[in-house]
């Protein structure tokens, strides 16, 4: 299996920024001092960090060196905090000429709705921080006009919907982001939309949050609920060392200290620098055609196929390599312990064989030279099939397929996300509660990298669909029926058939050993039944000849073979966890089918951006667990025959 050269991502960081709208003039010197500290040492920081993939560190696992280091700042372009903060990251960029700036902007309306309606006071400052963004994300909120002369229900629905609006805004804010900078005045009161809810649900989400003060010129780090109760503030260097050790962990270790031979062998294969398969395991081919067969048998031309989403640029290429790898390492693992099985009763059978030769030279049925010549090509052939077990399973443990098919299966399904969640506005999925007892955990870890260091280089000009110039418009009505249909209804049936096919083999094995078992029974019971008609002397002397040369060898040949093809089917049945996992596609199909009547439902009588994102989310948070749960459990070593 051959692998071209994936281009790696570059390193890239994207800001967030929440604020108070008017912000005294007292206090905007020591806002601006502030934001400045921040943008200066994320930005340095990332300077230092593409050094060193310059220089061939670990880190160049990852990340390309040719492309610059990139950081993004997003905000609303509201007055205040949002035009300060714009501001300075223009202005500061010539400070890190090697980091590439880009600054973006989530609207809750069309532009020219929201500058007319919105309390937009500085229209210039707007206008030109406008013009100057890569991408202008324009939402499909209401935002009515409220007339101090309106009937007062009429002005609560336009609060409402503008509330809504605002609300919708920061929470799509949230998903383009990997760090919040918050700018709160703690005395004033808050709003729906507003900058502590903003922070509050991005901890939620799993955003970290740096907390600043207006009046105050020490910043916390929230990572946590509990650190918004009681943050710890820190000024000056410790502020520096704080948000230096921030993106050492957002952009993440190189996993090497957790297991540094499979962590890079793994992300250099999955980059395309060395090809998988290596050794004698470059008969992978054939041992994926092995378990491809056997599979082959338990499906139904009736049963529907699953489509397959095609992610939007620039995940396709890293999606359809991660896909691949992960079916070939699968089909690789069941494939080898399917051989495996098949060469122990292999062995089993040649040396029942050399027994009935030597049985056969003693009753002077073969000659000495004949039965010397079987002998030894039974002999060389047991020697083939215990050979080809140990090196399968010692390249099997060596080459850990079984922690690769789950790795790759792992982030196969955090792209797959990708498909479908920019559709709603969203560049950053969910994250899942991963089993802290697990020793895979690791590695799921150094996956979740490998999968950030992709999603966070994409643009959403390069991702969300509905593209006019820099303006980006996604809605509800392009959203939904991808999203229900193309990944819910899609994985609804990938499971439904997976569980069935799968349910298949448990019942087959389940009922050929027993069925062998039987067989086995009767065997011996024949042939004691023979055994004592010939010591009674009941048997006519030709059939008691034929009994004793040919049908007892063949009995006790079987009753020796048979058992060991029991155990095999038996070893296959347990160690693959067919029925486990059939209980699990299960459960999935009707945790996906409940998923589907609620979006069914909720988009019936709602046509907003924001539900479908939920939706979206509720679908990748389930689908993420389960094969995180997958991971955990399945990704275990290759058991020796």
């Amino acid at each position: 299996m051959a692998s071209p050269q994936l281009e790696k991502p570059c390193l890239a960081l994207t800001l967030s920024v929440a604020g108070k709208r008017h912000v005294p003039e007292a206090a905007r010197d020591g806002l601006s001092e502030t934001l400045d500290l921040i943008f200066r040492e994320v930005a340095g920081r990332l300077a230092i960090l593409h050094r060193q993939i310059e220089a061939g560190q670990s880190l160049a696992l990852r990340f390309s060196p040719d492309r610059p280091a990139r950081l993004s700042l997003v905000t609303g372009l509201a007055d205040g905090a949002d035009q300060i903060a714009s501001d300075l990251f223009l202005s500061s960029a010539a400070r890190f000429p090697g980091v590439e700036r880009v600054l973006g902007a989530i609207l809750p309306c069309d532009r020219a709705t929201y500058v007319a309606n919105s309390p937009v006071e500085d229209e210039a400052t707007f206008a030109r921080q406008a013009d100057a963004c890569a991408f202008v994300m324009e939402l499909d909120g209401a935002l009515p006009r409220i007339v101090d002369d309106d009937p007062e229900a009429q002005t609560r629905r336009a609060a409402h919907a503008r509330g809504s609006a605002f609300a919708a805004q920061s929470e799509i804010l949230l998903r383009q982001c990997d760090v919040l900078v918050a700018v709160d005045d703690h005395v004033a009161p808050s709003q729906i939309g507003g900058t502590r809810q903003t922070v509050r649900d991005a901890l939620e989400f799993g955003v970290p949050v740096i907390l600043l003060r207006l009046g105050d010129p020490e910043i916390a780090i929230l990572r946590t609920r509990s650190d918004l109760d009681e943050p710890v503030r820190y000024q000056g260097d410790a502020a520096r060392d704080q948000l230096a050790a921030l993106v050492a962990d957002l952009i993440g270790p190189d996993g090497l200290e957790m297991d540094e031979a499979y962590v890079s062998g793994l992300l250099k294969e999955f980059y395309g620098t060395v090809d998988p398969g290596r050794g004698p395991l470059r008969l992978g081919a054939v041992l994926s055609g092995v378990w491809s067969g056997f599979e082959r048998r338990f499906r139904r031309a009736a049963e529907p196929a699953a489509p397959s989403p095609t992610p939007m640029e620039p995940y396709r290429a890293y999606r359809t390599r991660a896909s691949a790898l992960s079916s070939y390492y699968s089909s690789l693992h069941r494939g080898a312990f399917l051989a495996g099985y098949a060469l122990a009763i292999a062995a089993v059978a040649f040396a029942v064989l050399s027994l009935l030769t030597l049985l056969a030279a003693g009753e002077e049925l073969l000659s000495e030279a004949a039965a010397s010549w079987i002998l030894l090509g039974l002999g060389l052939l047991k020697l083939l099939a215990v050979t080809g077990m140990t090196v399968l399973a010692r390249h099997a443990h060596g080459e850990r397929i079984s922690h690769r098919a789950a790795d790759y299966r792992y982030l196969s399904e955090r792209l797959r996300a990708m498909a479908f969640l920019p559709l709603a506005g969203s560049l950053r999925p969910p994250s899942h509660v991963s089993q802290p007892y697990a020793t895979r955990v690791a590695t799921q870890g150094v996956i979740d990298r490998l999968f950030y260091s992709i999603a966070r280089q994409a643009l959403p000009l390069e991702t969300l669909p509905n593209v006019t110039g820099a303006t980006i418009r996604p809605r509800a009505e392009t959203a939904a029926p991808v999203v229900g249909e193309g990944w819910i209804r899609a994985q609804r049936i990938y499971h439904q058939t997976n569980a069935a096919v799968l349910a298949r083999m448990t019942h087959w094995l389940e009922r050929a050993g027993r069925q062998l078992n039987a067989l086995i029974v009767l065997i011996v019971l024949v042939d004691l039944a023979l055994v004592g008609l010939g010591l009674a002397h009941l048997l006519p002397k030709p059939v008691e000849a034929l009994v004793h040369g040919l049908a007892e060898p063949v009995f006790v040949a079987l009753a020796a073979i048979l058992p060991a093809v029991v155990a095999s089917m038996n070893g296959v049945r347990f160690q693959s966890e067919f029925s486990r996992l059939a209980d699990r596609s299960e459960q999935m199909k009707f945790e996906l089918m409940h998923l589907e009547h609620r979006a069914a439902t909720l988009w019936a009588r709602s046509d907003r951006l924001l539900d479908v994102l939920r939706v979206a989310e509720d679908a990748a948070r389930l689908t993420l667990d389960e094969v995180a749960e997958w991971t955990t459990i399945y990704g275990k070593e290759f058991v020796e025959m």
